[in-house]
């Protein structure tokens, strides 16, 4: 949590441009729309790409995620997907772009190459938050990120309301419910 946390408050700061590959699931997809609301209401410019099902079918792959590096993306979050992705994170990291995973299905030992992976279903793990689905792993990520913006002294610099993260828990009760 933490280096991904000081990665994305470095892409705020340099205002990068953000990617959110999301699952195409009411998980995956309120994921995505937690994550694009935050990104949004802070004024980070966002790209989101949610694969089809049949076409693309699941996880992150190398097609979407060169539509993000068409558009200028430099880190991508992948949000209810991404664990198991061997191939297209190596695709990203290849392209000098960085990859936080925002998950909750089950790991292997072996992980992908990504910056960061944020799943309390890896084996490493030992949150005891493993009944959480990815929209609950998006909320805690965000309750970190906000926190630390705050210490930085972020939004008062820029002017900017803290965002009330309650007004997100109706979309991580759905990506739950749903789940």
């Amino acid at each position: 949590m933490e280096i991904s946390i000081q990665r994305t408050v470095e892409a705020i700061l340099k205002q990068e441009k953000v990617g959110i590959f999301g699952d195409y699931d009411v998980d995956g997809a309120t994921s995505t729309a937690i994550l694009g609301n935050f990104f949004k209401t802070l004024g980070i410019p966002f790209e989101i790409y949610i694969p089809d099902r049949k076409e693309e079918g699941f996880g992150p792959n190398e097609k979407g995620f060169i539509e993000f590096i068409k558009k200028g993306v430099t880190l991508i979050f992948t949000v209810d997907c991404g664990t198991l992705s061997f191939e297209a994170i190596d695709f990203a990291k290849k392209n000098n772009i960085d990859v936080i995973v925002l998950d909750h299905h089950q790991s292997e030992m072996k992980l992908p190459n990504a910056f960061s992976i944020i799943n309390p279903n890896r084996f490493d793990d030992k949150s005891n938050l493993q009944n959480l689905c990815a929209a609950g792993v998006t909320f805690m990520f965000l309750v970190s990120l906000n926190r630390e913006l705050r210490i930085k002294k972020w939004f008062q610099d820029n002017n900017i309301n803290e965002p009330d993260l309650i007004n997100y828990l109706d979309l991580v009760s759905l990506g739950t419910v749903c789940d």
